[in-house]
């Protein structure tokens, strides 16, 4: 993030700006491609939230902790809830292995999102068809879930997708998603 001078209410309508980054059914990634010169405010913490970077360092002889692995085809179970259980505590995150969805399909669906998220926004794509803030859609694309409730936008577009337990119509899906998504969730 970028810091920035606090102005004044009369001179910054941050619901306006707001609003028309959501009107162009784009995105981040569609803010990028219109060749912007400068990070819009929305993006920017300012200067009475921002709290300095701590830097640490770490003694010699000692390694930098490393975000935790759960294998879920280690076959037991109470390791695995135990391990989850501590990396959410710990963390607030942790990374999956032994899922056993085949490392080609999940190449694949990333391959086929980046794409999605790669394409032009805007009236007519499949980006402006998707957008929405509908918290029950089980798909959709959007800017910033939290675009209107958080006191900075984050530079991040999603496409969301539930398949389970019932899963949307295939038609439903963007043309570079349709078959890689479904063999993914499957």
């Amino acid at each position: 993030y970028v810091r920035h001078q606090t102005m004044s209410a009369t001179s910054y309508d941050c619901a306006a700006e707001l609003r028309a980054l959501d009107a162009t059914y784009a995105g981040v990634r569609g803010l990028v491609a219109s060749d912007v010169t400068h990070v819009p405010l929305i993006f920017r913490v300012p200067d009475q939230h921002h709290e300095p970077r701590q830097h640490t360092t770490v003694p010699a002889g000692q390694e930098l902790a490393a975000i935790p692995i759960i294998d879920l085809g280690c076959g037991d179970h109470t390791a695995v809830v135990a391990a989850v259980r501590r990396a959410a505590a710990e963390w607030g995150f942790f990374q999956v292995t032994g899922h056993g969805v085949p490392e080609t399909v999940m190449a694949a669906a990333t391959h086929a999102v980046r794409a999605f998220h790669e394409a032009d926004g805007g009236e007519g794509s499949d980006k402006a068809r998707l957008y929405s803030r509908e918290p029950a859609r089980a798909l959709k694309y959007h800017c910033n879930f939290d675009l209107y409730q958080s006191p900075v936008a984050n530079r991040r577009d999603t496409l969301y997708l539930r398949m389970a337990p019932t899963p949307p119509n295939a038609d439903d899906l963007p043309d570079s998603c349709r078959n890689v998504l479904f063999e993914y969730a499957h």
